[in-house]
C-alpha cells in the first residue's frame, strides 16, 4: 500500500515533518512526498537521502502558482493521503483527492499555524496589517498566509484521522500525539568521539560548549542565550549556533553575538541531518531557550529530542510540553529570563557530573517514549484500518 505524505513547501524546514513521518511509515508502507518546490531545491538538511522518493512540483511564481496545482493534485499516486499541516497545497490539495477519487486522508498538525499568524499580525502596524491581509487573499496558498492558516484549521474536522505533534494541539484538535520522534540507533553517543570531532571543527577539548541548534527564529529566544552568555566571564565557555542561514534574521543575530561575546561565539550553516548527531556531540550542554507567545504555545521544538537522544543535558524555558518531556532528565527555567538562564548554565558546569547522569536518564526515556521504535506503534494504529484500502487515482 502507498501512502502519499503531503507537504505545503519541498524546500524549506516544514518539510522536516513530513520527512519524519515518512521515515517511520516506510518501514511498513511505500512511500511518496509531494509538494511545491518555493525554492530552488528540496530543503538541504535532508537533501541526500536517497531512501525518500520526492514529487516536486515546480513552482513558478505569485499566480501562476494556481496553475502549478494541477500538475501538484495529478502527482498524488497513494491509496492513503497524508497531508502535513493544515495549508491549502497539503491538506488542501488532500480534501480535493479525498473527495473526487474516494481516499482516505489523515491530517498532521505539528504547529499552531493560527498562532503563528495572529502572532505576525499583532506586531504589525494598522497600514502593515492591511496590506498582509490583502496578500493572504490574494495568494492564498502561500503558508504564511493568515487566511491559509486559518481556513485549513476549520476544515481539520473533514480528515479522517488527526494526528498532532504536542498536547496543546491535541486538545485543540483532538488526534493521536506523534512527537518528534528520533531514531535512537543513529542518535546515539557511543557512536561518536568528542576529542577527535573538537579536533576536526577545531575546539580545544578544555572550552566548554553551549550549544543551539536548529532553524534561528525571533520567537526561539537565540538573543535572550546571548545575553545570558554575556553575563557569564568564564573565557573557556563558548556558544555555539548551528544553523544559521543567510537570512536577515540570521545576519543579525550573528552580529549581536559577535558583538556581546566576541571570541566565544562561533556560528555553523544549515547543516544535513546526517550532521546533526556529529554537531550534538561536540557540545557539552544544549540550551532550548523558546519565547512563551502565539507562536510557540503549541509547538515542540524538534531539537529537544536530538539532545536528550544523545543523552546531552538540556536547558529549556516553560513554554508548551518542554516541562513534561524534560521531567527528570532536565533542566527548565522561565522565558525570557537572561539572568536565570545564565544561573542554570553555570550550575550545570559546576556540576557536570552529575548533569552527565541526569542526560543519560534523558536518553533512556527518548527509547522508550520518543523513539521511531515507540511512535511506529502509534502511526500503525493510525493506518492499519486502512491496510486493504485500494482506490483510484
Amino acid at each position: 500500500m502507498k501512502i502519499s505524505i503531503l507537504t505545503p513547501d519541498l524546500s524549506h524546514n516544514c518539510l522536516g515533518r513530513a520527512y519524519l513521518l515518512a521515515k517511520i511509515l516506510q518501514r511498513h508502507y511505500q512511500i511518496e512526498i509531494i509538494g511545491p518546490l518555493l525554492d530552488k531545491s528540496i530543503w538541504e538538511p535532508v537533501i541526500n537521502d536517497r531512501s525518500i522518493i520526492y514529487k516536486p512540483v515546480r513552482n513558478h511564481g505569485k499566480f501562476k502558482t494556481y496553475l502549478d496545482l494541477k500538475d501538484l493534485f495529478r502527482s498524488i499516486s497513494g491509496d492513503i493521503l497524508y497531508a502535513s499541516k493544515p495549508l491549502f497545497t497539503s491538506f488542501g490539495m488532500a480534501l480535493l483527492k479525498k473527495y473526487l477519487h474516494k481516499k482516505p486522508l489523515v491530517l498532521d498538525i505539528d504547529d499552531w499555524q493560527s498562532g503563528f499568524v495572529k502572532e505576525k499580525l499583532g506586531s504589525l502596524s494598522s497600514s502593515d496589517r492591511l496590506r498582509f491581509l490583502i496578500s493572504s487573499s490574494l495568494l492564498f496558498y502561500d503558508r504564511h498566509a493568515y487566511w491559509n492558516s486559518i481556513v485549513g484549521e476549520r476544515l481539520s474536522n473533514l480528515a479522517d484521522e488527526i494526528t498532532v505533534s504536542n498536547h496543546f494541539l491535541q486538545n485543540t484538535f483532538g488526534g493521536k500525539v506523534i512527537w518528534h520522534a528520533r531514531d535512537t540507533d543513529v542518535f546515539d553517543p557511543n557512536r561518536f568521539n568528542k576529542t577527535l570531532l573538537r579536533k576536526k571543527y577545531g575546539i580545544p577539548m578544555q572550552k566548554k560548549i553551549i550549544m543551539f541548534f536548529g532553524t534561528p527564529r525571533p520567537y526561539k529566544g537565540i538573543e535572550d542565550l546571548i545575553s545570558a552568555m554575556s553575563l557569564m566571564k568564564n573565557a573557556d565557555v563558548l556558544l555555539v549556533i548551528a544553523g544559521v542561514d543567510t537570512d536577515a534574521y540570521c545576519r543579525q543575530l550573528i552580529q549581536m553575538g559577535r558583538e556581546m561575546l566576541k571570541e566565544r561565539f562561533i556560528e555553523f550553516g544549515i547543516q544535513t541531518f546526517e550532521k546533526v548527531p556529529e554537531f550534538l556531540a561536540l557540545a557539552d550542554l544544549i540550551v532550548i531557550p523558546q519565547r512563551h507567545n502565539l507562536a510557540t504555545m503549541g509547538q515542540i521544538p524538534a531539537k529537544v529530542f536530538d539532545a536528550i537522544a544523545m543523552a546531552k543535558p538540556v536547558i529549556a524555558t516553560h513554554v508548551s510540553d518542554l516541562p513534561e518531556i524534560l521531567e527528570g532528565c532536565g533542566w527548565i527555567v522561565q522565558p525570557e529570563d537572561p539572568v536565570a538562564l545564565a544561573e542554570t548554565i553555570q550550575h550545570i558546569i559546576d556540576n557536570y557530573s552529575e548533569a552527565e547522569k541526569t542526560a543519560w536518564n534523558g536518553r533512556q526515556k527518548c527509547i522508550e517514549k520518543y523513539s521511531f521504535h515507540a511512535m511506529e506503534k502509534v502511526l500503525l494504529e493510525v493506518f492499519k484500518p486502512y491496510d486493504n484500502h485500494r482506490s483510484t487515482s
